[in-house]
């Protein structure tokens, strides 16, 4: 499969707003026990794992997105709305 532009897009910008995603709840994970909010970012293998599973989740999302996208061109090129 070539991959499409779109494909790198969605999974670039599904990288930048899952990685802030994972940030915001990795310090409401740390912050829960604490009376003072303190901003951090994981270090080491805990970023890896972080930065692996945001990653992995965005080309996911990218490669079903760009499938659907391809599917839907064969047909009528509208998708049917239904009230």
């Amino acid at each position: 499969m070539k991959v499409d532009k779109t494909v790198i897009i969605i999974t670039g910008v599904g990288l930048a707003i899952g990685f802030a995603e994972a940030l915001i709840y990795y310090n409401l994970g740390t912050n829960a026990n604490r009376e003072k909010f303190k901003f951090g970012v994981p270090k080491g293998k805990e970023l890896a794992k972080n930065m692996g599973v945001v990653l992995a989740t965005s080309a996911l999302t990218a490669l079903i997105s760009y499938q659907i996208e391809k599917s839907l061109e064969g047909k009528s090129g509208a998708i049917p709305v239904t009230t």
